[in-house]
Formats: structure tokens, sequence, C-alpha cells
């Protein structure tokens, strides 16, 4: 974890459930952010998304670079999602080519900033959600909230091995903002009945991006 836990007495804030709200609503209204996710406990086969860096642009623009396991073999790849459209820059290679996220075991990261399928669906389809910890992050002063989601959420958004199941969350909220910093998402991301978790940091909220169609072979 990025955040180091501090004791979360005498917190006088909203509800847990009024947190994610208003996290929600603050979410759907920026422009841009930036996503740094990592993973733990990572097991299965097929191609593994591990690791991933990245901007997000409304409506539907993403540009990064993404860690993949193939067969045991660690890989980045470029990636640009713009349009509906997913391309992707292979290593040893100078060109992008159009593609489909699914060959990479994944979803679009275009649609991270869909209010009705991207990050903040996740927000508002909590289930039981309880104030956690209160931590800090880079000087920030951030409220956690703990709650379940279900894995078809998880497995539309990035990737779930069984949807069927649920998926423990940890949301980290700036109270001053109500921008959502961190999230830990556990559940059988990579395999069915193994424990995984991605870690995702954001940041840079409403900042300058631009995401175009790359050239393509």
């Amino acid at each position: 974890m990025l955040a180091a836990a501090v004791a979360a007495c005498g917190y006088s804030g909203p509800s847990a459930a009024t947190l994610l709200q208003r996290a929600k609503a603050t979410f759907d209204q920026t422009t841009s952010f930036h996503i740094q996710l990592t993973s733990q406990n990572v097991a299965g086969s097929g191609t593994l998304l591990t690791a991933a860096v990245g901007d997000a642009v409304r409506p539907d623009g993403f540009s990064g670079t993404l860690s993949i396991e193939e067969a045991g073999f660690p890989l980045q790849v470029k990636v640009v999602s713009t349009g509906g459209q997913f391309y992707v820059q292979l290593p040893f290679t100078d060109d992008y080519q159009k593609a489909s996220p699914s060959q990479y075991g994944f979803g679009d990261p275009g649609k991270l900033l869909d209010p009705n399928s991207g990050i903040s669906t996740l927000l508002t389809s909590a289930h039981d959600p309880t104030l956690g910890s209160a931590v800090r992050l880079n000087g920030e002063s951030l409220q956690q909230v703990d709650a379940t989601l279900p894995g078809s959420l998880l497995a539309a958004l990035l990737v779930d091995a069984e949807p069927s199941q649920p998926v423990s969350a940890v949301f980290a909220i700036d109270t001053g903002t109500y921008q959502v910093r961190e999230v830990d998402l556990t559940g059988p991301i990579f395999a069915a009945g193994d424990q995984s978790t991605f870690h995702l940091v954001l940041d840079h909220y409403g900042e300058s991006v631009s995401v175009s169609p790359p050239p393509t072979s």
C-alpha cells in the first residue's frame, strides 16, 4: 500500500455511502486523470494484465503502457484507445495496429471515464459500504471506505476470472475534494479460486490531455 494508515478517530464527515456518491459525482465531472495500476499475487494462465500507467481523457481516450504476462514471459505494450478503436504497439515494432483489448486479457481502457461502465460505477455499485481507516498519501488526508462489489463489474472494466464471485474493495477518498485517490480490488482476478489484488492510484485530475489515433501499419 502506498498510503500509510493513521488513526481514524475524530472523523465527523459524511457517511460511507454519501462519500461514495459524492466521489462518483466528482469523478464524472473531471475531464481527465492519470492512473497507475499494480497487482499482487498474480497467478493464472493466458495473457495477464499485471500493471499499467497512462492518462485517460473524456469521453473515451486513453494512452499508456500496459505490463502483461504471456506464457510466463513479461511484456510491455503501448496502447491507445480513442473513438471506440483500440490500438497496440507490440514489443520490437514501430507501428501500432488495431486490436481488441480482450485479446490481451482486459477491458477497453478508453471506457475508464464512462459514467455508465467506468471506474465511477464501482463507487455506486458498492454493497454494504463502511468507513475504514484514515490515511495519508503525499500529504493529503484520505478516508477509506470498505465495500463489496459484484465481480461482473470488475470483469467488464478490467478483468476477473470468476465474475460470479464478489470482489472486496477499499476506496481512499480525499474528503476535501471528494476525489478518489486509491482503489484496492481483491478477488479471483486472474484465476478462479485464487485471491489477487489490483491497486490503483488516481491523480492529476483535470489536467490537459490529448489522445488521437496513432499511425498504423
